[in-house]
Parts: C-alpha cells; sequence; structure tokens
C-alpha cells in the first residue's frame, strides 16, 4: 500500500524501469509465444496477427475511460486527495465492465463476418476465425486488466503490475506447450490452444490485479463508491478519455484499413508485415515504458502544480528514451538474418523483412521523442491537440501513405513503413511546437499541493 503521508521521490527511473522490464518480458514472452504458433506454419502466424490486430482495434473503445481515470487518479494523487482517486477507479469499473461484456459478445458471435470484411486471404480465414472467436469472446478479461493496470501505475506503484504481467506471460507460455503440443497428456489443440491459455492466464491476472488495487489506496473502498456516478469527476475523466478515445478510435480503424491494404498484396506480405509488428516491438519497448512514466510523472507533478518541473519532464524522458532505443534498433538490423530465422526459413519473407530494419534506427528513435511529448500534453490537459494532430498524421501519412507507397508505386510494406516515417515526423514537430508554447504552464510555479518530488 502506498503511503502518503512518506516524502518519497517521484522519479522518471522509479516509475520507468519497473514498466521496461514489464514490457520487455512480456515482449520475450510473446516472441516465445510466436515461435510456438509459426511451428502451426506462416498461416496461422497470420491468423494471430489479424486477429490480435483487430481486437486491439476495437479494444480502443475503452481508452474513454481508462485514459480519463487513469490521469484522474495521477492527478489527485499528486494533489495529496487519494479517495477522490479511489471513487474515479471504482466508476472506471462499473463503466468498463459493461463495456467488456458487449465487446466480448461482438467477437463472440461475429468473428467469421469480421474476418470476411478484413479481406483475409482464404487459407488464413479459418484459422482466423477459431483464434478471433476465443480471445475476442473473453475481451472482458483483456479490458479489466488493462484497467487494473492503468489505475494500480497512476498511483505511482508501477512494480505491481510487473509483477502481475511476468506471472500472466510465464502462465501463458507454458499452458501453450501443454495445449498446442497436446503435452502431459492433454489433446493436441492447436490454434485452440493458444486461446484457451490466453484465457486462463488473463483470468488469473486479473484476480491478482483486483486484489493489488484494493491494498493501493489509504483507505478501503466504501460501498458509496460503486453506488451511482460522480458526476463531475465522471465529467472531468471524459473530458479527458474522449479525445483519447476518438484518438485511439481513429488509430484502430486506420490499423484496420491499414493490414486491409496489406493483406491485398497477397500472403508473403501479410506474413512478412506479421513478423514485422512482432519483432520491432523490441526497440519501441524502451521509448514505450519512458512515455508511460512520464505521464504518471507529469499527472502527478501537475495536480501537485510544479509547473516548472511538469515543462523540463518531457524532455529530459526523450534524451533519457532515444538512446537505447537506436540502440536496440542497430542490433536489430545488424542481426535480422538470424532473428527472422528464428520465425521463418522462407527467403521471400526474409527478403522483405530485412531492408525494413535498417530504417528502424531513425524510425524508433522518433516514436521515443514524439511518444513523450504526447504523453505529458495529454496528462496537463491537451489531449484534444494530441488528438487532432495524430488523426491528421496518421490518416494522411500513415494510412494514406500505405496506399500511396505500398500499393499505387507498388513499393509493398517499405511503402507502409515510409508512410509511417512520414506520420512521426508530421507529429513529432508539432507536438514539440505546442510544448514549447506552455499554453497549460504557468511560467511562475504555484505551491505543491503534496509533499511529492520530482526529477
Amino acid at each position: 500500500m502506498t503511503d502518503l503521508n512518506k516524502d518519497r521521490p517521484i522519479t522518471l527511473y522509479a516509475l520507468a524501469w519497473p514498466i521496461a522490464i514489464e514490457l520487455i518480458l512480456q515482449f520475450l514472452m510473446g516472441t516465445v509465444d510466436s515461435l510456438m504458433v509459426s511451428r502451426l506454419g506462416d498461416n496461422a502466424v497470420s491468423a494471430v496477427g489479424v486477429s490480435n490486430q483487430v481486437m486491439r482495434s476495437l479494444l480502443t473503445i475503452f481508452v474513454l475511460i481508462n485514459g480519463g481515470a487513469g490521469i484522474v487518479i495521477a492527478r489527485r494523487w499528486g494533489a495529496g486527495d487519494p479517495h477522490t482517486a479511489r471513487r474515479a477507479a471504482a466508476m472506471a469499473i462499473k463503466v468498463g465492465l459493461i463495456g467488456g461484456v458487449v465487446v466480448s459478445l461482438l467477437f463472440a458471435f461475429g468473428s467469421g463476418t469480421i474476418v470476411h470484411l478484413m479481406g483475409t486471404p482464404a487459407e488464413v480465414v479459418p484459422q482466423a476465425t477459431t483464434y478471433m472467436t476465443f480471445i475476442g469472446g473473453c475481451s472482458i478479461l483483456t479490458e479489466l486488466n488493462m484497467m487494473l493496470t492503468v489505475m494500480i501505475r497512476n498511483t505511482g506503484n508501477t512494480r505491481g503490475p510487473m509483477m502481475i504481467a511476468v506471472g500472466m506471460n510465464v502462465v501463458h507460455v507454458l499452458l501453450n506447450y501443454v495445449f498446442i503440443f497436446g503435452e502431459l497428456g492433454f489433446p493436441q489443440m492447436g490454434i485452440e490452444g493458444i486461446g484457451l491459455s490466453t484465457i486462463i492466464s488473463r483470468l488469473l491476472a486479473v484476480i491478482v490485479g483486483v486484489w493489488l488495487l484494493l491494498r493501493s489506496f489509504p483507505s478501503p473502498f466504501q460501498r458509496s463508491d460503486w453506488r451511482g456516478f460522480d458526476r463531475p469527476l465522471l465529467k472531468e475523466m471524459i473530458g479527458i478519455g474522449l479525445p483519447n478515445l476518438g484518438n485511439a478510435a481513429s488509430w484502430g480503424y486506420s490499423q484496420i484499413v491499414t493490414l486491409a491494404i496489406v493483406s491485398s498484396m497477397g500472403a508473403a506480405q501479410l506474413a512478412a508485415f506479421s513478423y514485422f509488428n512482432i519483432i520491432q516491438q523490441l526497440p519501441w519497448l524502451i521509448g514505450n515504458s519512458i512515455g508511460m512514466a512520464v505521464q504518471i510523472q507529469c499527472g502527478q507533478l501537475y495536480g501537485g502544480r510544479r509547473y516548472d518541473e511538469v515543462y523540463r519532464a518531457p524532455y529530459r524522458a526523450a534524451a533519457i528514451g532515444m538512446v537505447p532505443t537506436f540502440v536496440l534498433a542497430v542490433l536489430l538490423y545488424m542481426f535480422g538474418n538470424t532473428t527472422i530465422g528464428w520465425f521463418t526459413s522462407d527467403k521471400d519473407i526474409t527478403g522483405i523483412l530485412l531492408p525494413l530494419f535498417l530504417w528502424c534506427m531513425i524510425w524508433q528513435p522518433m516514436r521515443t521523442w514524439t511518444y513523450s511529448f504526447i504523453q505529458s500534453l495529454t496528462a496537463i490537459g491537451e489531449a484534444r491537440f494530441v488528438a487532432l494532430s495524430s488523426v491528421l498524421g496518421m490518416w494522411i501519412f500513415a494510412t494514406g501513405g500505405a496506399y500511396v507507397f505500398g500499393v499505387v508505386l507498388d513499393m509493398g510494406i517499405m511503402g507502409v513503413l515510409v508512410g509511417l516515417l512520414l506520420d512521426e515526423l508530421f507529429r513529432a514537430v508539432l507536438v514539440g511546437t505546442r510544448w514549447i508554447r506552455r499554453r497549460k504552464l504557468p511560467r511562475q510555479q504555484a505551491e505543491p499541493a503534496s509533499a511529492i518530488r520530482a526529477l
């Protein structure tokens, strides 16, 4: 349990390292998971890639509550008001439960239709439908796990979610081995086994997450926290979450369109794109963890009215994060042939993938810079600007570029990456310029509302 009466330093390092370890271990477990799936064939990898992309896209609707609740909790925590933060958590859980049931039913009964609407290659359709029905039908578990993680992190406790994620992924990989290949007396279930292991591991993670959330606040949840809705607090959460939802929903749909564009290029391009999305996550883990940490830091500092420290935070975060991100991208390119060989022996797919890793040395550090400022702007109430700039970039450059460069100019998924580079450059300039103007940050630092230090 966090003790608000202690003068604890809230540093970027203290917030970021557990998130980074969590994401890295998730990546490693996900890689092992993907290697297991690859033994079922390239079509199975494509089926999982298509299904996960669609499910991630539709689950972005929960950003309305998750994003708003996380920032409200961080601000109230920084202002020394954990009781209001607790009420915000209770409201978010109620809304998340309702939305999770609706999305689960959509996938449970509509996966076949969704897969066909995606223009998925015929040889991938059966496995994609099966996998999406299994995993999507339990979207409520995915949503609750995401929601609990966000809430716990924004109280400043990033170690707890790290431990939950480690346990969840270890259980998932072990059960994958048992269910996919029929070990320890279990039947060989193939792609259905992946779905079953995912459901079990996420259910266990939700149970532990609920227990940890209950211990995260100085006083326990009250019955009044679960009755009705605190309208002013809900309005604040929606005011933050609605632009985030628009941004996330737009991103999700743009990803679906991009995936449909890649699917039209053929099975080899789709498989290569699926492998690329798996492998390129490694250098992005650092940038992602830095961005998530600086949002928590800025939210708590902003709630405590430490405006000068808020202003400095994303510059430091970006500077810290870009170096290791670049180094990892270089290593990924240097050992690209070996890395790709873990997933597939198809020479055509290898030839498509390797040149992409060279450009990741530019793309990934740019993502770290942009993400640090996007997260900081969102934490201080600039979510509308973030959403507008992101929507423009993703549709004009990312998705539009995927079609123009990838299809019209016949560059394949290299054209998709060109579009992503242009999108990142566009948004990096916009958010950097916005931050310099300090529209939401008074230059005269006010008295802090709590005894939280930073940096």
